[in-house]
């Protein structure tokens, strides 16, 4: 932040002390206007990644979509926790993967990672988020979502879920959301599998 210079007051006879009570109320002011920039400075660096934030990162492999850019993903969830190599199917070589924690209530207690090739997104994903649990999962609404439906669609029916993997585009593209806080049934968990964004498997577990 820069420093505020005060400029020095022309002093004239009989005019000292308002000239005073001036500087003392400008120095006020710029106190307050100080502390008021700091705490806003303070509340962007406390935020945290949102759901949000992290729907609008768009995954795709070279030359075959719309990909997010590695500069955009840093200046919206800021620096990385660490970062590391893996491999990403439709890639000849391996893609960085970065990895944050800093999390709001949106994604409460997850894991962020993002992938990049070229300087933009291949793979995004989240795990272990620490959601309401989820009372739209039932036994019918399960039987309602069939082979063949969209991702978005599924999460439409069912709510965010408290993990999730997207990788790739095109047919090459892989994508599988977990469920693991179901309102009534303790231990249980249900996963999705898509492949170019429709649904080719459903895993239960311990859900009766």
């Amino acid at each position: 932040m820069k420093k505020i210079t005060t400029l020095t007051a022309v002093l004239l006879a009989g005019l000292t002390l308002t000239a005073c009570s001036s500087t003392s109320s400008s120095s006020s002011s710029s106190s307050k206007a100080s502390t008021n920039k700091q705490s806003s400075s303070s509340a962007k660096t406390t935020t945290g990644i949102s759901l949000t934030n992290y729907k609008q990162i768009q995954v795709a492999l070279p030359n075959n979509g719309t990909a997010t850019t590695e500069t955009k993903v840093k200046e919206m969830f800021g620096k990385p926790d660490q970062s590391t190599k893996t491999s990403i199917s439709g890639l000849d070589k391996e893609a960085t993967q970065y990895t944050w924690t800093n999390v709001d209530q949106s994604l409460s207690g997850a894991t962020v990672t993002a992938s990049f090739y070229g300087g933009k997104a291949v793979a995004k994903g989240y795990s272990n988020a620490s959601l309401t649990p989820n009372d739209k999962l039932t036994t019918a609404t399960l039987n309602g979502i069939k082979e063949g439906d969209t991702l978005s669609s599924v999460e439409a029916k069912l709510g965010a879920p408290n993990a999730e993997s997207i990788s790739g585009s095109g047919v090459l593209s892989a994508q599988i959301i977990n469920y693991t806080s179901i309102k009534g049934k303790s231990g249980a968990s249900v996963s999705f599998t898509f492949t170019h964004n429709r649904l080719v498997t459903t895993t239960k577990t311990s859900f009766n």
